[in-house]
């Protein structure tokens, strides 16, 4: 019996000593396991975060692009509309000047288009104001106004033939608009460096 005894304790000998290499098996690849886990775990949030801060960079740069290209595009209406109101400005006072300045200018560009005559017409505004003065100053009897006055504002129509010269001040600024905004904006920004220099 003594022998039986023996290899039983020794079976439970082999046997604990292999449950204590299991456990201790176990443990370490438990704790491998966990070990390689939080390392993803970290791996995984660290990438996360520098993905949400590259998508919250990438969203902040847009909406500065945005609202840069709206602040642009709202400074080039205000100086649109500053260029346009100083253009109305300048054709009010053109249509306000004395009538004999007026008539001096609407003979000379009749002159200048070397003309032997023609039928003027004047806006509704000038016809009763300026007819008479203008045709004194040019070529008796070569020019005539007509009866119908024009839908401008200031300025002359000439009629010769077939041929109408349209030297009103509506044509010349539809036609040159982009020109003489540019020049206004020029000439403010000249005003406005001169008064930051102390000039």
């Amino acid at each position: 019996m003594e022998g039986i005894e023996r290899i039983k304790n020794h079976i439970l000998a082999d046997a604990d000593d292999a449950v204590d290499v299991i456990t201790d098996e176990a443990r370490a690849f438990v704790s491998k396991e966990l070990g390689e886990g939080e390392c993803q775990r970290e791996a995984i949030l660290a990438e996360a975060v520098e993905r949400a801060e590259h998508d919250a960079n990438l969203l902040v740069k847009r909406g500065q692009s945005v609202a840069d290209a709206d602040r642009r595009k709202r400074e080039l209406e205000n100086k649109q509309e500053l260029a346009d109101s100083v253009i109305d400005r300048a054709l009010e006072l053109l249509q306000n000047q004395p009538p004999e300045d007026r008539v001096r200018r609407y003979a000379s560009w009749i002159g200048e288009l070397g003309l032997e005559g023609g039928v003027i017409t004047l806006s509704a505004a000038e016809q009763t104001e300026l007819a008479d003065d203008l045709l004194k100053v040019l070529p008796e009897g070569r020019f005539s106004i007509d009866e119908t006055p024009g839908d401008f504002l200031g300025g002359v129509v000439i009629t010769h033939g077939r041929i109408r010269d349209n030297l009103t001040y509506d044509l010349t600024v539809r036609d040159h608009r982009q020109e003489l905004a540019r020049i206004v904006l020029e000439h403010m920004e000249e005003r406005v460096t001169k008064e930051e220099l102390g000039g």
